[in-house]
């Protein structure tokens, strides 16, 4: 297969790939297994060179074909598209065509017509007769994926994974409850034309009986506001005149309605979580990343995504690093040096030594459902509502008691300090006096 000679002129000649088995078409309308085009001219290397221009445009074309033949009307409208630009043509509506210049529309006809025939869908997509259709909201989910990925290139696959799973629930809620169903309850897609205002109220309402029956409004305001910035993401950057129909539809959340974790208290740590035998019941990577929260204040995540390297316990001050190190922190003054003492500085040893965290660190989700279901089962909340988070709100309340000073409490939590930023805050050796006052 390739070119051949033919009675002094030369044919690119190719079979068609089992994938595209049945879409191409001859033409008496009949699928076939080879392919055979002129290239018009008795010049082997012009021959060549067309060849690889003939390829290339007919496997654009099939690939097309088969994007048509299997995905849904946007997809098919897309894949329309390609199949004009295979042509070398751009694809404009029939109506466009018709009221413009006549002699390139008979020009385009010609092009699909007669031996230049491929396909009814090649044709349809060279004369403009495939109606422009609308993406379903999962589709316009997944294009703002690809239209936001910028935003995103210092997340890990797990931090992306994370980003996305809000969304993605947000989009399967309200098509649970508005769009309408097959035979096995499953939701059909909907063209985003399609979604309505109501349909948008319709899923406010449902959250309202959520929130009313004890559920934080922020998270109703969570999926509201996900499908509100995906819409309009999309609908400005395609330019494409649709009203929001999630717009201005959150509910108002108050200062009592918030939902607070609440702090260990000191006595609680002490007798109960750092009790002889407590966490036994942990696997040991588990139990040494709640010990290393213990004395640090640090985030679950700042512990679980910490490479090797970053466990400096040579130091004359052992510390942890908080840093990028390949994924992407929470905010800018999150960055920084975390002194180890006490059962922190234990636990992060016995870490070090196994080679660093290796069950978590690929699915840091998975550890606070570890420790809290622990937590729970082993009488080791001190109220329901406690959580491993607890933690380190006990180490904010904590280092306020001890009397430490505001910058050097930011520096240690992560938080922002927002007063004017004169030198480094007493830096590790103040970081460390400030936590040796307060560890166990």
């Amino acid at each position: 297969m390739g070119v051949i000679n033919d009675r002094g002129r030369y044919y690119w000649v190719k079979r068609v790939p089992k994938r595209y088995a049945g879409l191409v078409l001859g033409a008496d309308g009949q699928p076939v297994s080879q392919v055979r085009q002129a290239l018009h001219t008795d010049s082997l290397s012009e021959a060549k060179a067309k060849a690889h221009q003939v390829e290339a445009a007919r496997l654009s074309e099939w690939e097309a074909l088969a994007a048509s033949d299997h995905e849904s009307a946007r997809a098919h409208y897309d894949a329309s598209k390609t199949l004009a630009q295979a042509r070398g043509y751009s694809y404009r509506p029939v109506v466009t065509l018709a009221s413009g210049d006549a002699e390139h529309l008979v020009k385009r006809t010609l092009a699909v017509t007669g031996e230049n025939f491929t396909s009814k869908v090649a044709a349809q997509a060279v004369l403009g007769t495939v109606a422009e259709t609308m993406p379903t909201l999962t589709e316009l989910r997944d294009d703002y994926y690809g239209l936001t990925r910028t935003r995103h290139t210092k997340k890990t696959v797990q931090q992306l994974k994370r980003w996305k799973n809000p969304r993605d629930k947000a989009v399967a809620n309200f098509l649970q409850l508005v769009a309408p169903k097959d035979g096995r309850r499953n939701p059909i897609p909907m063209p985003i034309d399609q979604i309505t205002r109501n349909d948008a109220l319709k899923f406010r309402e449902w959250w309202a009986d959520r929130v009313q029956n004890g559920m934080d409004p922020g998270t109703a305001n969570k999926d509201i506001g996900h499908l509100s910035e995906m819409w309009n993401t999309w609908t400005t950057l395609k330019e494409v005149d649709l009203p929001n129909p999630f717009r201005k539809l959150r509910f108002e959340v108050r200062g009592k309605h918030k939902t607070k974790i609440p702090a260990f208290s000191r006595e609680w740590v002490r007798d109960h979580l750092l009790r002889p035998g407590a966490l036994d019941g942990m696997n040991d990577e588990a139990t040494d990343i709640f010990l290393m929260t213990i004395n640090t204040g640090l985030r679950p995540s700042e512990i679980t995504d910490a490479a090797l390297e970053d466990y400096v316990l040579t130091h004359n001050i052992p510390f942890l690093r908080v840093t990028e190190n390949g994924r992407e922190l929470k905010v800018e003054h999150t960055e920084r040096d975390i002194p180890l003492v006490g059962v922190s500085l234990e636990a992060a040893r016995r870490i070090a030594e196994r080679g660093g965290i290796l069950r978590y660190r690929p699915k840091a989700n998975s550890w606070p459902s570890v420790i809290n279901k622990y937590m729970k089962n082993n009488g080791l909340k001190e109220t329901p509502k406690h959580v491993d988070y607890s933690i380190r709100h006990y180490i904010e309340n904590a280092l306020l008691q001890a009397k430490v000073d505001d910058r050097v409490r930011a520096d240690i939590l992560g938080h922002e300090y927002k007063r004017p930023n004169y030198g480094d805050g007493g830096a590790l050796a103040g970081r460390r006096e400030a936590l040796e006052r307060i560890a166990l």
